[in-house]
């Protein structure tokens, strides 16, 4: 039996206001790790989120013979990474250790200079981690200047050598992800109408420019799989695996209309009536009846609309281009034609005063939307929000370390212009308290399908609730200290 040659870890995220009710297998995890087996290395992937484990548990998962051991590495999960790194040196003293992920990619020498590894990968790892293999397999430092996107330390040096990256063109290239070396897919958690569920991603990159996403590696360019491609893997999910309903995770899956289409007319020939959710959003001028005709014939049962705002001035500033009113004839069509219609809200972002707040509250009324997803503006590292703030706000959390306080934690994570931490706090508070009306609540028990859509269901108002008794003590504590 071959020895274990790669391992990859996806990390607890650390902090308050994650959304614990929620779990995606780790497929970027499970990409690089296939692409390593098609070239014949053995490979583990130890996803920490499902059971949660603890550090000690993480690294007895470890074979102490492992070749290469990659962390994935956000804001979120900083914290957890810097104190599994040195743990992992130890444990597997024969191993190059690497880090990929947003967070690297974004700021690559601060990874670097921070976390105890041999090295980065920037954007896109399946070419990366083979090259990383190969070079180990024959004696070589993992690390050189032919590995797309790495930033490393040459022998001698105190400047960092930081590659270029080459994007992957051709998508159909890449082997499907290896489901196998995960848990099981009942384990994961998440708004699930109809189990097993599965996520899957068909693109990558996104054509728009928001200011709050990062472009340093994508920029603007949208690599996409192809229809027939994309029905092989779900064929695979369904005969294999038992997959009943499929999550749609692309930033935009039906930009590319033709491909949508194709994709949705096979799920049609093949009836295999699964449950689809769109849930990485759609753009609004893109749909329109016929569209939906066919998707509802696919079994798409939800779709969402990333909103933001229904201010003009923060959708200006945030580089949002987005037609309200075509947004909501298409979100209102969505509806009629009994979609569970969902809408993105960001509270806070630079431009929003309290009137245009109030704006974006009556608008999520108005449409009348299923679920409404409200969260805080959040300056990423590499995004032009965080250049912006740097620049001309205040932060009040490092945003490029690990998050104490997540999406939903109910934060305000900087101050720009005339907004108060405190006022973007008491707007993300209304808004969840405003929008789910009794009536509200009621219609979404009314539309649970499944014993996991209550326990989802269940878990999220947990949270809120928490999250709620957490506000309301710690302002007692504040009245108590005055």
């Amino acid at each position: 039996m071959k020895e274990t040659a790669a391992v990859f870890i996806n990390p607890v995220p650390g902090g308050a206001g994650i959304n614990e009710a929620t779990a995606y297998q780790p497929l970027g995890l499970a990409y690089m790790a296939a692409a390593l087996e098609r070239e014949g290395f053995v490979c583990a992937i130890v996803d920490a989120n499902v059971p949660v484990l603890s550090d000690d548990a993480v690294l007895e998962r470890l074979p102490p013979s492992a070749r290469l051991v990659g962390l994935h590495l956000d804001s979120f999960t900083y914290d957890a990474v810097k104190r599994l790194a040195p743990r992992i040196r130890a444990r597997c003293p024969g191993a190059a250790v690497a880090l990929g992920g947003a967070l690297p990619t974004a700021a690559p020498e601060m990874a670097l200079s921070e976390i105890a590894c041999d090295g980065v990968v920037r954007g896109e790892g399946e070419h990366a981690v083979v090259a990383l293999m190969r070079n180990l397999a024959s004696g070589r430092p993992a690390f050189d200047r032919s590995v797309s996107g790495a930033c490393f330390l040459e022998k001698g040096s105190d400047a960092p050598v930081k590659n270029p990256v080459t994007r992957i063109t051709d998508l159909d290239g890449l082997p499907f992800p290896a489901y196998h070396l995960l848990p099981p897919f009942t384990a994961y958690k998440r708004w699930i109408r109809a189990s097993p569920s599965a996520p899957l991603i068909t693109s990558r990159g996104c054509a728009y420019d928001c200011s709050f996403c990062s472009k340093d590696i994508f920029e603007r360019r949208v690599t996409h799989r192809s229809a027939a491609n994309v029905l092989d893997e779900i064929d695979l999910l369904v005969k294999k695996y038992g997959i009943r309903q499929l999550d749609i995770l692309d930033d935009n899956f039906i930009f590319d209309r033709a491909r949508a289409e194709a994709v949705f007319d096979g799920l049609i020939a093949r009836g295999y009536e699964l449950a689809v959710n769109l849930q990485g959003g759609v753009r609004s001028e893109l749909v329109d009846g016929l569209l939906l005709d066919k998707m509802k014939r696919a079994g798409v049962y939800k779709l969402a609309f990333g909103i933001e705002s229904a201010d003009e001035t923060v959708l200006k500033l945030a580089r949002k281009r987005l037609d309200l009113g075509r947004l909501e004839k298409a979100a209102r069509l969505a509806k009629r034609k009994g979609f569970l219609v969902c809408g993105f809200f960001i509270v806070g972002l630079p431009g929003e005063t309290e009137e245009g707040f109030n704006r974006t509250l009556e608008f999520a009324r108005r449409l009348d939307l299923d679920v409404a997803n409200f969260c805080m503006a959040t300056p990423f590292v590499g995004t032009e929000l965080y250049r912006l703030i740097e620049k001309n706000g205040r932060f009040l959390i490092d945003t490029r370390r690990n998050i104490s306080s997540g999406f939903y934690g109910g934060r305000a994570f900087f101050e720009y212009g005339g907004m108060t931490a405190g006022a973007v706090a008491a707007r993300y508070r209304r808004a969840y308290r405003e929008f789910y009306s009794f009536g509200k609540k009621l219609r979404l028990f009314l539309n649970i399908r499944s014993l996991d859509e209550l326990l989802w269901f269940w878990n999220i108002w947990l949270m809120l609730f928490k999250k709620d008794s957490d506000e309301k003590q710690g302002k007692a504590t504040e009245s108590d200290e005055k």
